[in-house]
């Protein structure tokens, strides 16, 4: 998690607790005149402002601003947001970090499928805040289980998802470009081995059915063959050098046979791995030609 604060510093040591894909960290804080902060995670989280109200807390993210301070909100993981404090004042406020996959299979089976993808501010929410502070106590006493621990964090969850409406595909508009881009990076760092579209969803809390919808109504193309396209852009890198051989390549970026990468390599490229090789290797000849001949001439 990346954090910048500003007139923002503990007042006590930091009570965390992990347990089953959720990390609970509960802070305590003094926050000094025109105290802020601003916050990125790759782990969607609900924080609850403890204490009295009313919340000395206001949230923005992507240039909006909450209209009321905020008690309790959620953040989808990788969201930029920021806050600001009014007055001097302390704070007590827990946070839960939640597995993506986990929580997307928790929203999805009770049908708040893509409700990850938004962030929900909720500034009176009595029922929410009770649970959050039966948790925190669990927390900072030691003595919850994580049956307890679990039941509680979800059941804060239920609270602040039955507060958000469901989101519609056609809404939404696909996925976000933050969730684009973390499948990317994912894919990328996997093109060594075979990756189903159930791991492509978990990477972004979506079920496989609906992140393969969201896919391609962002891209265009269906996530199977963005993958393939990944794997044959990572393969022309190998083939501009004279090494390593057709059947490493295929083999160094995912492919099950080279009959299948070159399938897959001319589908995409329109020649073979083969043909394509040669031809670069003839132009970076050329190229080289060229250079001497200016060099010399």
């Amino acid at each position: 998690m990346t954090v910048l604060l500003s007139g923002i510093r503990p007042a006590a040591p930091l009570v965390f607790r992990a347990w089953n894909g959720v990390l609970a960290d509960l802070w305590q804080a003094e926050i000094a005149p025109g105290g802020h902060g601003r916050y990125r995670s790759e782990a969607p989280r609900i924080v609850a402002v403890l204490g009295e109200p009313p919340s000395p807390m206001h949230l923005s993210w992507d240039g909006a601003e909450a209209t009321e301070p905020v008690r309790v909100f959620y953040v989808p993981a990788g969201a930029d947001v920021s806050t600001r404090f009014t007055g001097p004042t302390a704070l007590r406020h827990l946070d839960l970090h939640f597995d993506p996959g986990a929580l997307g299979a928790r929203l999805a089976a009770a049908g708040r499928e893509g409700a990850m993808d938004r962030p929900v501010c909720l500034s009176d929410c009595p029922v929410a805040l009770s649970i959050a502070e039966l948790l925190a106590d669990e927390i900072r006493n030691g003595t919850g289980d994580p049956l307890t621990l679990d039941s509680l964090a979800y059941a804060l969850v239920g609270k602040v998802f039955g507060r958000a409406e469901p989101i519609s595909l056609s809404a939404r508009g696909g996925l976000p470009e933050w969730q684009l881009a973390a499948l990317d990076r994912f894919l990328r760092s996997e093109l060594h081995r075979r990756v189903a579209v159930a791991e492509m969803a978990a990477v972004v809390g979506l079920s496989e059915s609906w992140f393969a919808h969201a896919y391609r109504q962002s891209r265009g193309e269906t996530p199977h063959r963005a993958l393939q396209r990944m794997r044959v852009e990572a393969a022309m890198t190998h083939l501009s050098r004279a090494e390593p051989t057709l059947a490493e390549v295929s083999t160094m970026v995912g492919f099950a046979d080279q009959a299948h990468f070159t399938r897959a390599f001319r589908t995409i490229t329109g020649r073979t791995p083969g043909a394509w090789r040669k031809s670069a290797l003839q132009q970076d000849c050329a190229k080289a030609d060229c250079f001497s001949q200016d060099i010399h001439g």
